[in-house]
């Protein structure tokens, strides 16, 4: 029996299941104004569960209350270092009333897990904790190192990716598959993002006698009205994708005034209002920040007398591209043909992950591909098919093997 056999042959689908239910059974939805509602108790799980299959487990404190676990297999000094990655918070439930199982209830039915991160994404983080541990118990020996990462704050400031890179076991790794939801697909790009904060500051003045003062808010609907030509101009310095969809400015957030009581008859001193940037590959953060400038000059000409200027909200967040001549690739393109008897799938993701983190500060390879529909996370009813649960899990062993192999 070949290695590869073995380590397929003791992925248990009925353990992967149970350990998929037992992590969305585990509310993790991040709280602000609850210093108890975090990541907490489903990290500890993890390690737990990782140190009683005997694997090294590194905890590093990112946050209050908010830690990533990292297990691992083999050695790094004999080769690579591959990062199974997944993160461990998930968005909030909304109504509970709203769903037709309870949202943290982890229900098996019609051949689904249902709950809130079922999908997104404690099914790709147990199919990837499988996935290793099936690797190890076939005493298969690898030329490298295996890493699981369980990540914490993807779905706000992607902190815990942020930490990963500046540790040694990060700045150690040499590729990473992502587990995110995105059908078994191989997603070799991602969608950039970059939210742009913009505030516009004129002169208070009645709002019966707007001559005497500069509305702030009139320039906001100046920069508004020109977000298409923004989107068109972006378009045009970014790359095409088969896999992504076009570049777009979509106006989110607007307030006014900045500071103090709203009253209706009073121009404020400033008004805000945010840009949700996305972006396809090519161009780098200073292009993209000429493009933002240009566009708060136009609105700020179009209204003397206010002043327009922006920041990006938690950074760029760049659109990234791993070419398929990359050795993590290939290894993955071979192990969904093993598993599945098919070609691999191409896709894109339409946003950003912590592996957009992991490209931009490391510099390494990404592959995305994990078990869910990519119109599903955050939905009422989120859920995660059984059978592309297990596909994913042989899909990252795999994958590992191929990758690693001596």
């Amino acid at each position: 029996m070949s290695t590869l056999t073995r380590a397929l042959s003791l992925i248990d689908p009925d353990e992967l299941v149970a350990l998929t239910r037992d992590l969305v059974r585990i509310p993790s939805v991040v709280r602000p104004d609850d210093p108890s509602a975090n990541e907490s108790a489903v990290a500890a799980h993890v390690e737990r569960w990782m140190r009683a299959q005997g694997f090294d487990v590194e905890v590093q404190d990112v946050a209050p209350g908010r830690p990533n676990v990292l297990a691992s297999l083999g050695d790094r000094a004999a080769g690579p270092t591959l990062l199974l990655e997944g993160h461990t918070d998930v968005v909030t439930e909304g109504d509970p009333a709203a769903w037709t199982h309870p949202p943290f209830g982890a229900a098996l039915a019609d051949g689904k897990i249902y709950g809130r991160g079922a999908a997104d994404m404690k099914a790709g983080l147990a199919a990837a904790l499988i996935a290793a541990v099936a690797i190890k118990r076939s005493g298969a020996s690898l030329a490298g190192r295996l890493v699981v990462g369980a990540l914490v704050d993807e779905e706000g400031d992607m902190l815990g990716a942020k930490h990963l890179c500046t540790t040694p076991i990060g700045r150690e790794l040499s590729a990473a598959i992502i587990c995110e939801p995105e059908q078994n697909e191989l997603c070799l790009e991602q969608r950039g993002v970059v939210w742009a904060r913009v505030t516009a500051r004129g002169r208070m003045a009645h709002g019966a006698m707007p001559e005497a003062g500069a509305n702030p808010i009139t320039a906001l609907a100046a920069l508004i009205a020109d977000a298409p030509r923004l989107e068109r101009r972006l378009r045009a310095l970014c790359a095409r994708s088969r896999y992504l969809r076009p570049p777009t400015v979509t106006p989110t957030v607007i307030a006014a005034p900045v500071a103090g009581v709203p009253q209706s008859n009073v121009i404020p001193a400033a008004a805000q209002a945010t840009l949700d940037v996305r972006l396809t590959p090519g161009p780098d953060a200073e292009t993209v920040t000429k493009e933002i400038d240009e566009a708060c000059r136009r609105a700020a000409d179009a209204c003397p007398g206010v002043s327009v200027e922006w920041t990006p909200v938690n950074g760029f967040r760049l659109a990234t591209r791993v070419e398929r001549t990359e050795p993590l690739v290939r290894a993955m393109v071979g192990a969904v043909r093993k598993v599945t008897g098919r070609p691999a799938r191409w896709g894109g993701v339409p946003g950003s992950t912590d592996g957009t983190i992991l490209r931009m500060e490391l510099g390494i390879p990404i592959v995305t591909c994990g078990p869910g529909h990519r119109l599903i996370p955050h939905q009422v009813d989120e859920h995660v098919e059984v059978a592309e649960l297990v596909d994913a899990a042989r899909i990252y062993a795999a994958a590992a093997l191929a990758y690693l192999k001596p």
